[in-house]
């Protein structure tokens, strides 16, 4: 039971296919709830499912009960069942079985994990990725600031949103278009376009990238047992074996015993210069975090918490108004940040805690400036060795372990 009288009824599996053939390729489980007056939107059971603290037993209830009767589409291959995970599940010391045991599944990570959090959602990436399970981002155009996480997470699936899809082409939907072919183009991420209903929804999917769609231009969501079966070759599984292989490798490229410091430091040669300099540069990287709107990540070390100003707080503010995902990470206690950004905090001990670390990713820009005081016993102002760099993939690297540090 969700909550006071909503019960899980069933569960329903919707087509994915190639566009170009019309060919399924897999199917996403859809969880369907009813109460005494009859059927319940999805979207109101869930927000029932949190207001009455449920949610964890609901989700891994709709997703054991999604695994079960997958059985009846019959031959599945791995990764071609889709199935939606809610964030608290995510968080779990120990997933729900449909996810630890039986054939591996492409989990959809949903817009309300994506701004949450960003080095727990990543730990809990790495996690089902260990266990063999492709990650989709779903309902990317949903919230903006997704676009700069994908480089971080490293999906093997985007999931446009639906909007993108049905409303009248803007500004908005040409930022998506050219976020999707970069990241795309480097990492041969699929695309697939949500709720396709007509030919001209088709048009648009094409136009945006992506060459997977779903909607009701192909199927409506049905029992397992009316499904259309799936028709991929062995090639055809092989080379999406290889997509997953090859994101998973994306994501797990970084030391996570080594600071950005020496990440970078490792590939280009640092240099020197005084405190005053460094400080123009980080205001420099959070003015073009501000640039990138609510599209920008933010990481930001400080090597004592005293160091976070009022002035850097009245900045950070502003910055989170705008949808910046920030974290800011401090030695020994945790800043005082604008809700909701994240405060993380370095142990006295930490290699980290001698550095200073300003890393901004955007859709269509990356910065890091990554330095270590030249004598930490010195006076205030002493010198520093650093790195500035606009290197995307050292950027997305050093952004990485920074968010999977301790």
């Amino acid at each position: 039971m969700v909550s006071a009288g909503i019960d899980i009824v069933g569960t329903a599996f919707q087509p994915i296919v190639e566009i170009s053939s019309g060919r399924v390729v897999a199917h996403e489980a859809l969880s369907r709830f009813a109460d005494g007056d009859g059927m319940v939107a999805p979207d109101l059971a869930f927000s029932e499912a949190y207001a009455s603290g449920r949610i964890e037993r609901v989700d891994a209830d709709c997703l054991d009960r999604a695994v079960d009767a997958a059985g009846s589409l019959g031959g599945r291959a791995a990764h071609e069942l889709f199935l939606n995970v809610e964030p608290p599940t995510l968080w779990r010391q120990e997933l729900p079985a449909a996810l630890r045991h039986g054939l591996p599944v492409t989990i959809e990570i949903t817009e309300r994990a994506l701004g949450q959090d960003t080095g727990r959602l990543l730990g809990a990436i790495r996690r089902l990725r260990e266990l063999g399970h492709a990650i989709a981002v779903d309902d990317l155009g949903a919230e903006p600031a997704t676009l700069a996480l994908l480089p971080l997470i490293a999906p093997d699936v985007i999931k446009l949103d639906m909007g993108l899809i049905r409303e009248r082409p803007d500004r908005h939907a040409a930022r998506i278009m050219t976020a999707i072919a970069d990241y795309a183009g480097r990492s041969e991420a699929l695309v697939l376009a949500e709720g396709i209903e007509t030919e001209r929804h088709e048009v648009m999917a094409r136009a945006l990238g992506a060459t997977l769609g779903q909607g009701w231009h192909y199927g409506r969501p049905g029992p397992a047992e009316e499904a259309s079966p799936v028709a991929t070759s062995r090639e055809e599984r092989d080379g999406w074996r290889a997509q997953v292989s090859r994101s998973a490798a994306a994501s797990a490229r970084i030391d996570r015993t080594a600071t950005p410091f020496e990440l970078a430091a490792a590939v280009i040669e640092p240099r020197r210069a005084d405190r005053g300099l460094l400080l123009q540069v980080s205001r420099f990287l959070e003015e073009r975090a501000a640039a990138g709107g609510d599209t920008a990540v933010l990481l930001a070390t400080f090597q004592r918490e005293a160091n976070v100003t009022p002035a850097t707080r009245k900045r950070y503010e502003w910055l989170v108004d705008r949808g910046c995902l920030l974290t800011v990470f401090t030695v020994g206690e945790p800043a005082r940040l604008p809700d909701p950004a994240h405060s993380r905090v370095i142990a006295d001990g930490d290699r980290l805690a001698a550095e200073w670390d300003v890393i901004v990713l955007t859709a269509d820009h990356a910065a890091a400036l990554t330095a270590r005081e030249v004598d930490p016993s010195g006076h205030p102002g002493s010198d520093y060795d650093f790195v500035l760099t606009t290197d995307r993939d050292l950027v997305t690297q050093a952004a990485r372990a920074l968010l999977t540090s301790g």
